[in-house]
């Protein structure tokens, strides 16, 4: 269809997208009855805008022409057409909700005629009614809307599969025996827009929303990369020309694509598709079509350069992760120069948002962040180990200590002291030594001072035996891990950090590869990362590069034992007097071992009704050695 320019009436600038539909549905019932396709003549009354309409009918039934009475109703009909045209164009000026659809969309004259008749069809009955007498039934189709603009070339339809029509998802595609017969309908929230609500469309993600943005950016295509969600979005309000966004992941269904692309339509927003991953064909060929809407692609890491859209683009990196001490005091007040923990920017927006369910308590909400993110991946540990707890010699604790202390004052370092160019993310330790000289320990006590959760790695459900499969686990890991503050603890960490072999068959080299790929994690984690192992010369030399604080955990002298001793018994009133000096001096054990001999002598002294004994004691020691395989002194 080829419309008539549009330009403002100058009869009657009331009408609009109804006054013209009403005007396009006589003619096509007037021409419809003059080829003997309809029975009777159309309903008089509102849908008859035009007396010269119903003069043309009565003209017609004595011609035995058709081609004449065609000619003459196209005829009579020309100046009700063109003002109806003239006054859709003028009504367009007006802030109602169809104008509001059709500039969103940015549809083209021939097609905002189009959509007003289909749209008005599909809201009333009786212009269905009078639709039916045109073509037999109730919606329009190609065939039907042809007709009704009088020569509409199918290969120019703004109806078109590959029209704007289709492409912002306004219509649905209906299946019929032939192209004539294919329905033309709208999309069922359309309706609901058009009549001035704004339902959410059931096939969106339930996480997708729509945020109003106080700013207008410059570009219709942006590419935003960062490891922190709220920085990607600061990036995308600060460039993406649009006055609201929907934020929405990958969508993987057509349906879900439609919904999307609709939405953003309906409301008038600029589109942030979240990736993580690749943009796989199907979403960039949909990017590229809906080229009436804003467009913002973010990802952790930029996206390869063969799966961008093709439409021209601008690319916007995000900023720093970590949050400024402003944002961290906004929600944590003055506590906050003593923050024990680093948050990022999304972290500290998920506990403004949740810190009142809490009582208040920022510091409790850091911790429920965590929950339920790491625990299908790890043990959860709730600390409760303090400092006093630890044993170990004086230069061994500082060197603990100094774990915790890297985290403490990173902000410091890393952002106002600006040292943060070429460090890494992570603060990674490795804690080796025998087993029970207190290396969980150690890391124990470290969560509890930062006010983290502990979260034990289960390192055996994480290596698998299939190729590739190792990997895949270990990415799930750090994509839950990085998106919670947390101390990550890695027992026996040698199976996954152990040194990389002489590549001898497609086993070694995907173990290789593995490993190159978690050192690569471990450097891009935001928290703490604790290796612990039996034999630090175990692990690969590539790991030890990246170690920050090394402590090596000897079994304990005898001064050592004597106070791990005194702190794993119960208080003084429930033990005999015990020689603790004693214990010390003839038990040569670790740390674990000693509170699993002293809390047996605990159950030995509840089951006997009395308090704990030497005798108590040292029995609970002769079958803590036996289970080592170790004989008990005489």
């Amino acid at each position: 269809m080829t419309a008539e320019p549009i330009e403002p009436p100058a009869d009657d600038p009331s009408w609009g997208w109804l006054d013209f539909a009403d005007v396009l549905l006589q003619r096509a019932a007037l021409l419809a009855r003059v080829a003997g396709a309809s029975p009777s003549a159309p309903p008089p009354g509102a849908l008859d805008p035009d007396e010269e309409l119903r003069l043309v009918l009565a003209a017609q039934p004595g011609s035995d022409d058709q081609a004449d009475a065609t000619s003459a109703v196209l005829t009579r009909t020309a100046g009700a057409v063109a003002a109806a045209r003239r006054g859709l164009a003028a009504a367009l000026v007006a802030d109602t909700p169809f104008n509001r659809v059709v500039r969103r969309a940015r549809l083209a004259p021939e097609e905002i005629e189009a959509f007003a008749v289909i749209a008005a069809v599909e809201l009333d009955g009786d212009r269905q009614a009078l639709v039916r007498q045109v073509s037999g039934a109730p919606s329009l189709t190609p065939f039907s809307l042809g007709r009704m603009f009088a020569g509409l070339d199918p290969q120019a339809s703004p109806v078109a599969p590959d029209g704007a029509l289709h492409r912002a998802a306004l219509l649905v595609q209906v299946s019929g025996p032939t192209w004539a017969s294919t329905p033309l309908r709208l999309a069922p929230l359309v309706g609901w827009w058009l009549l001035g609500e704004q339902p959410r469309d059931p096939d969106l993600a339930a996480d997708a929303e729509i945020v109003e943005v106080p700013g207008l950016g410059d570009a219709d295509l942006i590419l935003v990369a960062g490891l922190d969600r709220v920085r990607r979005l600061q990036a995308v309000v600060a460039s993406l020309a649009a006055p609201r966004l929907l934020l929405t992941p990958l969508p993987d269904t057509t349906a879900g694509w439609d919904a999307v692309i609709r939405t953003a339509t309906l409301a008038g927003c600029g589109v942030v598709l979240e990736v993580q991953d690749v943009l796989p064909p199907a979403a960039r060929n949909r990017v590229d079509a809906a080229d009436h809407l804003s467009w913002a692609v973010t990802s952790p890491a930029e996206l390869p350069v063969d799966s961008l859209p093709r439409r021209p683009w601008r690319y916007r990196p995000a900023g720093p992760p970590d949050a400024t001490v402003a944002e961290i005091g906004a929600v944590f007040g003055p506590a906050a120069e003593h923050l024990p923990m680093i948050l990022s920017a999304t972290q500290v927006q998920q506990v403004a948002e949740l810190v009142p369910r809490f009582g208040g308590d920022p510091v409790q909400t850091v911790r429920w962040l965590a929950h339920g993110r790491l625990d299908q991946f790890a043990r959860r540990v709730r600390p409760v180990a303090t400092w006093d707890d630890l044993v170990l010699p004086a230069d061994r604790l500082v060197l603990v200590r100094e774990v915790m202390i890297r985290q403490q004052h990173r902000r410091r370092v890393f952002t106002d002291w600006s040292m943060a160019r070429g460090a890494p993310a992570a603060t990674i330790a490795l804690f080796a030594g025998p087993s029970g000289t207190g290396k969980t320990l150690a890391a124990e006590v470290i969560s509890g001072a930062l006010a983290l959760d502990l979260y034990q790695v289960d390192v055996s459900a994480l290596v698998s035996k299939y190729i590739g499969e190792t990997e895949k686990n270990l990415a799930r890991l750090f994509d839950a891990a990085e998106s919670v503050p947390c101390v990550l603890f890695f027992d026996e960490a040698d199976a996954l950090f152990g040194k990389r072999s002489e590549v001898s068959d497609a086993h070694d080299r995907y173990a290789n590869i593995e490993t190159s790929y978690l050192l690569q994690r471990l450097e891009r984690h935001n928290g703490i990362v604790v290796l612990a192992s039996n034999l630090a010369a175990n692990l690969d030399k590539a790991f030890a590069r990246r170690i920050h604080v090394a402590v090596d955990f000897p079994l304990p002298g005898r001064a050592e034992r004597r106070r791990i001793w005194d702190r794993s018994l119960p208080a003084e009133r429930y033990r005999a007097e015990l020689d603790l000096t004693q214990l010390a001096d003839r038990f040569e054990l670790a740390g674990g071992n000693i509170r699993n001999a002293a809390l047996r002598a605990a159950f030995l002294a509840s089951d006997a009704g009395s308090m704990i004994t030497m005798p108590l004691v040292l029995e609970a020691l002769r079958r803590e050695m036996a289970k080592l395989g170790r004989r008990f002194p005489g």
